[in-house]
């Protein structure tokens, strides 16, 4: 299974970000070959104020 460089991550944001600023970046390694040593990234859903926790954050899947 692959294995966070962090137990937990967090981030602290300013408001009204402008669309696409970074706000956090993780990483993770797992310890395979070849393909199934590739790590993808995913938000877990969610929901925040009554909306996808998707229409206000993204994951840049390949890089975290």
């Amino acid at each position: 299974a692959p294995v966070f460089a962090e137990a937990r991550y967090s981030a602290c944001l300013p408001e009204n970000n402008a669309e696409g600023a970074l706000v956090l970046t993780v990483r993770a390694w797992d310890a395979d070959w070849g393909q199934n040593a590739r790590v993808r990234y995913r938000l877990a859903e969610g929901r925040v104020r009554g909306a996808p926790l998707s229409s206000y954050v993204s994951v840049q899947a390949e890089t975290g």
